[in-house]
């Protein structure tokens, strides 16, 4: 193992710990990533030492550390995400809250009202434009699968002048590797549409995301890259992000609210400020903060060549085990940090084998995830119901692998 990606491994409380006397093998980082003992660390330092009245309300001296530390963060992040400037950062709770801001946000129009969704979109991107084309306020078009991934003709063909968004997951948290966020970003511009990028499973293990592609927007959660729950954040294009109309607002979000006529006029601050409303959480982008400093220290291109190498070794394993069928072709899930699996055996239950895993093995049980892993669209397209998914992230090892490998081998061996 790389020397960086050892010490990082040191970083993750979790992995040494013990669940009813049992060791954890965690191979469900897709889902969320383990949480990082600096995270926490700069959390709670945050909120111990800080935890005043930020976000400019009041003007004493800890107010103004707490701003301080909290552009830092959005300094931070926008260098992560490959923003242009701070001022394009929106501080959010995740991708989910990421998107919602989005979808009821944005410019539609009667002549542009039609959103474009990749098949593979996770339903935190699918549900808020699924919700205002139900609402009759948009058109929803979602675009054809073709083996495992968006068809790129299909998807050229359906953009017209009515295309106002697309939306691209850049790495699929069903069927894994990457999407080409650069051609889906192009086509999209062609046709005079902005690009919006869900970067919640590729920036984790290869840093950045779609604003360095040409995105327009794009969005990432903290979660999933070991940094406190509930943090995120949503970049936006400053040209897209001057267009967009304050959908959640409060304290904070106002320049100035005049009364004339007996009528109230309010006017709205600029840039991130119009969208992050109330009180905002400061120590969690701390902790946001301290996570990407730790990984960019180990080298996301460490992470990546870690990564690709546990995906590669299981894909090895899985392909001499009969009853299963991995989903998605070897060059393209190398890409990713994720396999999914299919039973093929007859008497081979997806629920039953997530029980196995977590009772029935001697001294450790394995997370894994199962089910439809909140990807509607991309089950719908494939036919596929359900899956078995395991996910690495820079923790994990050879071993892990092997340690799943024997379980998924036990349990087949059970059934008759």
């Amino acid at each position: 193992m790389n020397e960086k990606i050892a010490a990082l491994k040191k970083e993750f409380p979790a992995l040494g710990g013990r669940f009813e006397g049992r060791r954890l093998v965690y191979l469900d980082s897709a889902c969320t990533v383990l949480k990082l003992r600096c995270a926490a660390d700069e959390q709670r330092r945050h909120m111990l030492e800080l935890g005043g009245c930020g976000g400019k309300r009041s003007s004493h001296a800890l107010a103004a550390a707490m701003e301080e530390n909290f552009y830092a963060a959005r300094s931070r992040v926008a260098s992560f995400m490959g923003a242009g400037s701070p001022e394009e950062i929106i501080f959010t709770a995740g991708v989910t809250d990421a998107v919602n801001l989005l979808a009821n946000s944005f410019p539609f129009s009667p002549k542009r009202n039609e959103v474009i969704l990749s098949p593979v979109e996770h339903n935190a991107v699918f549900l808020p434009f699924e919700r205002l084309a139900s609402a009759g306020k948009i058109k929803l078009r979602v675009i054809p699968l073709k083996n495992l991934k968006p068809d790129l003709e299909a998807y050229r063909k359906m953009l017209g002048p009515k295309t106002a968004l697309v939306c691209f997951t850049h790495a699929s948290n069903i069927f894994g590797g990457r999407t080409d966020i650069a051609a889906a970003a192009d086509l999209a511009h062609a046709a005079g549409a902005y690009l919006f990028a869900d970067d919640a499973q590729y920036a984790p293990t290869h840093g950045g995301g779609g604003a360095i592609y040409g995105a327009d927007a794009s969005a990432f959660s903290g979660h999933k890259l070991g940094a406190p729950y509930a943090t995120g954040a949503l970049y936006v294009k400053r040209e897209l992000l001057g267009k967009l109309r304050p959908w959640r607002v409060g304290g904070g979000t106002v320049a100035d609210v005049t009364l004339a006529g007996g009528r109230y006029k309010v006017k709205y601050l600029g840039n991130y400020q119009a969208f992050e409303a109330g009180v905002q959480n400061c120590s969690g982008a701390a902790g946001l903060a301290a996570a990407i400093a730790r990984l960019e220290k180990c080298g996301f291109e460490n992470i990546r060549a870690h990564v690709s190498g546990l995906v590669d070794d299981a894909l090895k394993s899985l392909a001499g085990i009969k009853g299963v069928r991995v989903l998605g072709e070897r060059a393209d899930l190398l890409e990713g940090s994720l396999i999914s699996i299919v039973p093929l055996k007859k008497g081979f239950s997806v629920p039953d084998f997530n029980l196995y895993l977590n009772h029935q093995l001697k001294g450790r049980f394995i997370a894994v995830r199962t089910g439809r892993h909140c990807a509607d669209l991309a089950c719908l397209a494939s036919g596929y119901r359900e899956t078995i998914r395991i996910s690495f992230f820079a923790y994990n090892t050879p071993e892990d692998t092997a340690i799943f490998i024997s379980a998924l081998k036990q349990y087949l061996s059970l059934l008759r």
